[in-house]
């Protein structure tokens, strides 16, 4: 087992496309944070905003990955409506990181990615290490590499030797 994992939710892919540049760079496990229930369309849409609003968690599917028994979880989520997305929520309430150390990262469309970053400190009960926000423009322009590298250095710089 590596001593880093990257654990991260996407719905429309722009959260995995960072997952993966940050994974190569990392030389870490990931996982990829599944729900039972798809989450496509507009009822899947409606349900992100109705589970941000009201605080509900989603069933997730099972995983061979314990947070617990890495030195650093990377932990990775979309903004919804300004917050946290709420399969990672989910991640975070049934695997607590114990001695872990934490870095975060969202991707956006719109706003709210601080907000949402700060809501992952909460909810895994530490300080990150490290965080890094991106756009979706960002991430569809090919601009990402240089402030994703610096994330993974300070990431790989926080790592126990």
């Amino acid at each position: 087992m590596k001593n880093c994992l990257l654990a991260f939710y996407s719905r429309t892919g722009y959260t995995r496309r960072v997952a993966e540049q940050l994974a190569k760079r990392l030389d870490c496990d990931i996982c990829d944070i599944r729900e039972r229930h798809p989450r496509s369309g507009w009822s899947g849409y409606l349900r992100s905003g109705f589970e941000v609003l009201t605080g509900r968690l989603p069933a997730l599917q099972e995983h061979r990955y314990d947070p617990s028994g890495y030195a650093l979880v990377v932990v990775g989520t979309p903004v919804w409506i300004g917050q946290a997305a709420s399969p990672v929520r989910a991640f975070l309430a049934h695997h607590p990181l114990r001695e872990a150390r934490l870095a975060v990262f969202c991707t956006y469309g719109g706003d709210g990615a601080e907000k949402a970053l700060d809501m992952l400190r909460g909810f895994a009960g530490k300080d990150p290490v490290a965080r890094l926000a991106l756009t979706d423009g960002e991430i569809d322009s090919g601009a990402t590499a240089r402030k994703v590298e610096a994330f993974a250095d300070t990431v790989r710089a926080a790592l126990p030797r």
